[in-house]
């Protein structure tokens, strides 16, 4: 797979951050641009209504103007009248029409002179007529009532006047007298179909439609001709009651639109009026929009540029390490004939190549010498073997009984290691005695198994020309300290067995005290021991002599039982072995008492690895029938 190579990982994870930094980024941007838009839009907006405000208000300051004057020249003209409005009428040509109307003197007496009124008509002439003909008295109607509480003037309400089927605005300014504070109303009217083409001819976006409202909110004039005269939406309604600038209207709050728009307001001065620009947000968010996508584009682009760059140049730096990946399987398989790339760089990968090389020919030689050390450690265990092997067949078999059945005997060998120092021999001397012999070499392994074996090679050579254990343990003793440089010595324990009465001679070199077992009982035969063998040429080895009376029998062993021990390092002693021993039936053979100890020994040492190596001979008396008395005597030679 692609992405388990660590370059396409990164790659990847380059891709992914790089796309959350663009996206936060890209939000962030799109949000400041977007309010940066809509201030920009706002301030166009603000011009173009600014702009359009001014033009409406340049053209009905000069209306108001020209009726403010009309009503000075009326405060003293007011017989001239008729005549003055008509000059002024003809003289302004954007005024539809003017009215002069006074409060009447008496109103059963009324004149046309009261309330003349100059109109154009739609050819242009100029006909005059009087406020008398109006379907209501004017004196009272509102219009009138609002002009003589109107000193500077002020803008009547729009009202469609059904003679020229178009709306009209009035300007009324109340006429002061010489005596009275006010005597009648100057009012003249405009069209509003100037404003609608004044609208027409803003230079606006050409998303946008603007219109103008009066303070009741209806609009007087739209860029939508439908809307002319009905009144502008709820939110909308809302947004020039409490006088925000701009606003933001949806089809969902229940404006006239059908997608979201911007509304930005400009007051027209000297009116109620309000003049505003209507732009939907889509058109006005349209540029932002295309230019977001044309850098989130680039965006992509410049993403996949990178992580493209980044795969590259991660899978040239990584290069080395896919080699070394399978140059690490390699040596998983123990094939470490192989070449690395030669690489002079310095930095981390570098560094790894030439330290997995380095350790590459380091684990190479350790393996050679492991395999030496093997290949030696099983030519030694072979060696061993074979000593073992001479080592076992130098001693006898391990169980032996006399042709009258008096005599038995029941030996064990178990060394420490393959091969051991500890021994066991018998042998006949002559047609009436057997030697048996037990004894420990001072060391351990192959030394001591060749100490061993020549010390049982020189025994039986020595003890066909002796007749007691003494003299045989003397000049072993005299032989073993031949040459004997190294001071190996051996502990022996060397008895004599006279086949015919059970008198046997035992003689000791610092060897471990036999055991008696007779009468159902165990105990120590005190023999008096010389220095083990090998060290002193001139020592002296005491007799000890009892007679073994039918079923007795004595056990002869080595350190290795006495001294074994476990963990809690206390010693198995004389104490248990005796214990051991007295625990054997009377009759018994002697492989039963060789069989129980060892059993005893490995019980209490409770499978702990073997301290010394252990050497057991047991030797029965089976002769019932002798009778007398046990002869128990040393002598001295």
């Amino acid at each position: 797979m692609a992405l388990r190579s660590v370059a396409s990982r990164l790659a990847l994870a380059v891709l992914l951050g790089s796309a959350i930094v663009l996206i936060v980024t890209g939000g962030l941007l799109l949000t400041h641009t977007r309010e940066q838009t809509l201030g920009q839009t706002e301030r166009e907006a603000a011009a173009i209504a600014s702009s359009a405000a001014n033009r409406i208000q340049a053209r009905i300051d000069g209306v108001a103007k020209v009726d403010q004057v009309l009503a000075g020249l009326l405060t003293t003209r007011r017989e001239q009248a008729p005549a003055i409005i008509r000059d002024v009428l003809e003289a302004n040509p954007e005024i539809g029409d003017i009215s002069a109307a006074f409060v009447p003197h008496d109103h059963s007496t009324l004149r046309p002179e009261d309330a003349p009124v100059a109109r154009r008509n739609p050819a242009g002439g100029i006909v005059m007529g009087t406020r008398l003909s109006d379907p209501a008295p004017y004196w009272s109607s509102p219009w009138f009532i609002r002009g003589l509480n109107c000193d500077k003037g002020c803008w009547q309400p729009p009202f469609r006047s059904a003679e020229r089927n178009e709306t009209l605005v009035g300007f009324s300014t109340a006429i002061a007298g010489k005596n009275l504070p006010v005597i009648g109303v100057a009012d003249v009217t405009i069209s509003l179909d100037w404003l609608q083409k004044l609208l027409g001819e803003l230079d606006k976006p050409d998303h946008a439609s603007a219109f103008v409202v009066d303070a009741d909110g209806k609009f007087l004039a739209h860029d939508w001709v439908s809307y002319i005269g009905t009144r502008g939406s709820r939110p909308l309604l809302a947004a020039l009651a409490a006088k925000r600038n701009p606003v933001r209207i949806t089809p969902e709050e229940g404006g006239r639109v059908s997608e979201p728009v911007w509304i930005y307001f400009v007051p027209i001065e000297g009116t109620r009026w309000t003049f505003g620009l209507n732009m939907p947000e889509r058109q006005v968010l349209a540029d932002l929009r295309h230019t977001y996508m044309v850098d989130i584009l680039l965006g992509i682009l410049a993403l996949a540029g990178v992580s493209l760059i980044t795969l590259v140049v991660t899978r040239r730096l990584m290069a080395p390490l896919g080699v070394l990946a399978e140059r690490a399987e390699n040596v998983s398989r123990g094939d470490l004939d192989f070449e690395l790339p030669v690489l002079r760089r310095n930095d981390e990968v570098g560094r790894l190549t030439r330290a997995f090389d380095h350790m590459r020919h380091q684990l190479a030689g350790h393996i050679d010498t492991a395999k030496r050390t093997a290949r030696e450690q099983e030519r030694m265990a072979s060696e061993l073997e074979i000593a073992r092997q001479i080592q076992l067949a130098l001693i006898p078999d391990a169980h032996w009984l006399a042709d009258d059945g008096r005599l038995e005997l029941h030996a064990a060998l178990r060394p420490a290691s393959a091969v051991g120092g500890d021994l066991y021999t018998y042998f006949a001397l002559g047609a009436r005695h057997v030697c048996v012999m037990v004894g420990d070499v001072s060391d351990k392994g192959i030394p001591a198994a060749l100490f061993m074996a020549r010390t049982i090679t020189l025994a039986r050579t020595i003890a066909t020309h002796a007749r007691s254990p003494s003299d045989i343990l003397g000049s072993l003793n005299r032989e073993l300290c031949k040459g004997n440089d190294t001071c190996m010595f051996v502990t022996l324990l060397c008895g004599v067995v006279e086949t015919e009465t059970g008198l046997l001679a035992l003689a000791s070199a610092g060897h471990e005290q036999p055991v008696l077992h007779a009468g159902g009982s165990a105990i120590l035969v005190d023999v008096e021991t010389g220095p083990a063998l090998g060290l002193d040429r001139e020592a002296r080895y005491p007799v000890r002599v009892l007679t073994l009376l039918g079923g007795d029998t004595v056990l002869m062993y080595t350190d290795g039982v006495s001294e074994a021990h476990a963990g809690n390092q206390k010693l198995y002693g004389a104490h248990a072995l005796l214990e051991s021993v007295s625990r054997i039936e009377e009759g018994a053979t002697p492989e039963a008492f060789v069989d129980r100890v060892l059993s005893d020994v490995d019980a209490y040492v409770e499978g702990a690895v073997a301290y010394d190596d252990i050497a057991l001979l047991a030797l029965t008396w089976h002769d019932t029938g002798a009778e007398g008395a046990r002869l128990d005597a040393a002598v001295h030679s």
